[in-house]
């Protein structure tokens, strides 16, 4: 069994959800609540369970949080090499993550659009303001680009 199955909760469990199902089971099977003998023995060995499934869970977390921050620097280092120009070189870091977040597909929709990939980037930029539907900047930035693959049309028309 792994640590989430031992408490019982997802694997997409907080911090708090996992500290309630620990208690609640360090409460059922705590070995103070049982007679000495076998059934003490056994209360023991659960209770060496749970808290050890409790100490990896939680280990997980931190694990999780700190790749999060490192890949929060990741992107704005990313932003700051597109502020500057260097697009080649942001396409390439963006494509070693692993996770693709909302701030990820932004990224990648502007580099594409300063390299003039403008059907691609649409893609990228629909799907962050679709992860996040509340982000003014990720909307701001789908409909930019969708006005401009218009603009360009209009100017393929012009030119029949």
């Amino acid at each position: 069994m792994n640590a989430y199955e031992v408490l019982n909760v997802p694997v997409t469990a907080t911090r708090g959800e996992i500290r309630a199902a620990y208690r609640a089971l360090a409460r059922r099977w705590h070995p103070d609540r049982f007679m000495q003998g076998p059934e003490r023995d056994w209360a023991n060995d659960k209770m060496a369970q749970i808290n050890a499934a409790y100490r990896e869970c939680l280990d997980g977390l931190g694990g999780a949080a700190h790749a999060q921050r490192a890949d929060s620097e990741r992107l704005r280092q990313i932003e700051q090499m597109i502020d500057d120009g260097k697009y080649l070189v942001a396409r390439r870091m963006l494509m070693g993550f692993t996770t693709r977040c909302a701030e990820w597909n932004y990224l990648f929709g502007a580099v594409l659009m300063r390299l003039r990939e403008t059907e691609k980037a649409l893609i990228y930029l629909s799907v962050a303001a679709h992860q996040n539907p509340e982000s003014v900047k990720y909307a701001r930035a789908l409909r930019e680009a969708q006005e401009g693959r218009e603009r360009s049309a209009r100017r393929f028309m012009r030119r029949r």
